[in-house]
Order: C-alpha cells, then sequence, then structure tokens
C-alpha cells in the first residue's frame, strides 16, 4: 500500500470515523431548536474496525479502536488482537501491530488480486471471534480526468457571492454495466506569508539570512467528504462531470497553486451503500427531523454473539490514483483572503520586543517597509509555518 493510503487510512479514519462514524446518530440542527439524543453508555466501548486491500502493492493497514462518548469524542486504539488477512484460495497472512491499534501486512506479504474474495478475522485477547464478510476484489476502473469550473457560492461572511472551484471528475468506461465507487481525497497547496523577514530576535537582534526561506509553505491534509457513486442505470458504464468538492476563495488554498491526488476505489454494492449511509449521518440536516438517528451497519459481527453491536467495514476495492495541479486563477478572478498590512502597532511592537523582551515570543521576526521601517506584525504575516505547513517542497510537488 503506498504512503498516501497509509496515511489515509490512520488519519482520515480517525478523524471522520471517529468522530462522526462513532457517534452513532445524527446531531440534527436547523433553525429550530437543536435536538441532543439521550445515548447514554449505550454507544460507548464498541469495537470499531476499519481497513482496505487493494489491487496496489502492500502493506495494507487496519485499524481498531473503541467507540467514545458523544459528548468527549477521542482515539481509543486498541492493542493485542491477531488480525488475519485470508482468500478465497486459502492464502492468508497475520497482520503485525506497528503501533497501539494500528495493524499492518507485511511489504511482501498477501497482494489484492481483482477477482479473488477477502475476508478478515480478528481475535481479542479475551477470546472473541469477529469477521467480516468475503468481499470480492473489483478490477479497478480509470480516472479520466479531474478538472475545476468557476462558480459563485453564497458565503455568510460576505453580503454577496464569491467565486470559488467546483471539482468535476470523469471516469473512464468499465468493463461491467454496474460499478461502484468510493473517493478518497488529498490536498497539498502552496501558499505564503505576506512579509519577509530581515531581523530575528532571541534577546539579541541577529541579520535574517535568506529573507524568503520562511515565506513560502505547503499544506497537505485530507478533504474530509466522502464521495461516492455508481454507474446504475446509466446508457453508458461511465461518470462524466461527477462533482467532488468545492473550494471558496475566501482562504488561500489557491493563493498560489493547488495539487489534488484521488483515489478512486472500485467497491461492492454493500460497501457503496454502507459509505452512503456514513455521509447521511454525516451530513444530514436539512427538514427538521426528515430522518431519525440510525446507526450504521458494516460487514463485520462477533461469530459467537451476532447481536453484540460492531462499526466500521473491511473492503476490498480496486483502486486507481491520480494528481493533478490547478494554480491560481487569472487577476479577473477576485480572492477574498484576508490579507497582512503593516499598521502603527506593528511598529511600535518592534520598540516593545526590544525593551520588554519575554523569552516566551522568541524567536520574533521583524519585517521592514519600503522605507525601511522595521514592524512585528503578526508571526504569520512574515513565517509562513505559522498558518500550519512546511517551508519543505513535497516531492512530488511540479512548480507552475
Amino acid at each position: 500500500m503506498s504512503t498516501l493510503k497509509a496515511y489515509y487510512g490512520i488519519y482520515y479514519s480517525r478523524k471522520l470515523l471517529n468522530q462522526v462514524l462513532l457517534m452513532i446518530f445524527l446531531l440534527l440542527t436547523s433553525c429550530e431548536d437543536q435536538f441532543w439524543p439521550e445515548l447514554g453508555e449505550k454507544y460507548e466501548n464498541i469495537l470499531v474496525v476499519e481497513g482496505t486491500i487493494t489491487n496496489d502493492p502492500g502493506p495494507y493497514t487496519l485499524l481498531l479502536s473503541l467507540s467514545t462518548s458523544f459528548e468527549n469524542p477521542v482515539y481509543i486504539p486498541l492493542s493485542g488482537y491477531e488480525a488475519i488477512i485470508n482468500d478465497n484460495l486459502g492464502n492468508s497472512e497475520i497482520l503485525s501491530e506497528v503501533e497501539p491499534g494500528v495493524y499492518k501486512t507485511a511489504l511482501d506479504g498477501i497482494h489484492g488480486v481483482p477477482g479473488r474474495k477477502y475476508q478478515l478475522t480478528i481475535q481479542s485477547s479475551d477470546g472473541k471471534t469477529y469477521q467480516s464478510d468475503f468481499e470480492e476484489l473489483r478490477a479497478p476502473v480509470g480516472i479520466d480526468s479531474v478538472y475545476v469550473e468557476l462558480e459563485y457560492h453564497e458565503n455568510a461572511g460576505f453580503p454577496f457571492d464569491i467565486p470559488g472551484y467546483q471539482f468535476l471528475l470523469n471516469t473512464k468506461a468499465s468493463i461491467i454495466d454496474s460499478s461502484y465507487y468510493l473517493w478518497k481525497l488529498e490536498r497539498t497547496f502552496e501558499y505564503h506569508a505576506d512579509f519577509r523577514v530581515y531581523f530575528w530576535y532571541d534577546g539579541e537582534l541577529h541579520t535574517f539570512p535568506d529573507t524568503d526561506s520562511i515565506k513560502a509553505c505547503w499544506k497537505t491534509d485530507p478533504v474530509y467528504q466522502i464521495f461516492t457513486g455508481s454507474t446504475v442505470g446509466l446508457a453508458e458504464p461511465v461518470l462524466t462531470n461527477f462533482p467532488l468538492h468545492y473550494v471558496t476563495f475566501d482562504n488561500r488554498e489557491f493563493s498560489v497553486r493547488y495539487s489534488l491526488l484521488i483515489d478512486q476505489f472500485t467497491i461492492s454494492e454493500k460497501a457503496q451503500e454502507y459509505w452512503k449511509l456514513v455521509n447521511e449521518q454525516n451530513t444530514s440536516g436539512g427538514e427538521l427531523y426528515a430522518k431519525m438517528p440510525f446507526q450504521v451497519k458494516g460487514n463485520i459481527d462477533n461469530i459467537n454473539n451476532p447481536n453484540e453491536q460492531v462499526l466500521g467495514y473491511f473492503q476490498a476495492a480496486g483502486v486507481d490514483t491520480k494528481r493533478v495541479f490547478f494554480n491560481r486563477p487569472d487577476y479577473q478572478v477576485k480572492m477574498y483572503y484576508p490579507v497582512c498590512e503593516l499598521k502603527e502597532p506593528d511598529y511600535l511592537e518592534y520598540g516593545l520586543m526590544l525593551q520588554f523582551p519575554d523569552p516566551r515570543d522568541w524567536p520574533q521576526y521583524v519585517t521592514m517597509n519600503e522605507y525601511y521601517g522595521r514592524a512585528v506584525p503578526v508571526q504569520e504575516c512574515v513565517d509562513c509555518r505559522e498558518s500550519g505547513g512546511t517551508i519543505e517542497k513535497p516531492e512530488f510537488w511540479i512548480d507552475k
């Protein structure tokens, strides 16, 4: 499994499944009074399983954890379990626990093959045995293209519609009429601090060696949305203009350059139905209580006690991956993200920094205006790392 897939398995699942799926019930909100379901402890301490085997080479990652309270969701990994993946031809592998709650196959271990069926078996230290249904690994369907279209949407922070990019995807044609898909996305974007650094202060004032060295950053995150689709009922087994996520221009995602990495999983009908329900549970609101809260049932059971609740899904999937790059839109399209400006308090802060040094703030970075006036603005205006990115350019990055 690629580094991306391992990253998705841990990061995406922990945030999305452990804080959304594991909450069990919808938090229904609207312009009416909020409804907070009385959950008690009934839906706490439930086994949560999440893993995928694909046609890509391993290692494959399995996550085991416990559900927690609605009010205080935390990640509780489960250690000391035995996990085995086997196929319908008698091949199997015991996974190794590489960190608490994270189990992996060997680099040269079991390899997903389209057409074969795969099953997960989990044994707890107290003798409980959990098992998934057999899932057939479908042949992957390729991604044909990914592109953006400029749209204007309402935005609560503005009295008018502001622009953004809607991402759209075209698949290649499937060899069968009915294909089912799950997409997981990872974004990386380049952004810049607004000012260069000319000096830095740590009790003494130093000349900054490279004024641009902390100006450009790259930030990588999963896109926390679930996208599913199918070709059922279509005249041709191909999806065109399929909508993915939307990025509004009130932030710096498109301030310089943006890259999207798309994993397109070809999955079973049952798996797609599961992810659709998870998505509904995550996003429902709409009309007042149009849907009652419900629990999303996966494909894993306690074989000795079918009544025990188990959350999550073990799926087999063909996968195709595509990375695309997009530049900032041309000058006719206005961006609405906040821009730093040097003001009188920033110049005063420079004198206060020298007169009343505070080691808790060190290092502090100093910029200058065009008249060489020195200022200490909010540090994210001079140090791009303060906004969550890294100054190390990703290996995959292609400059425009």
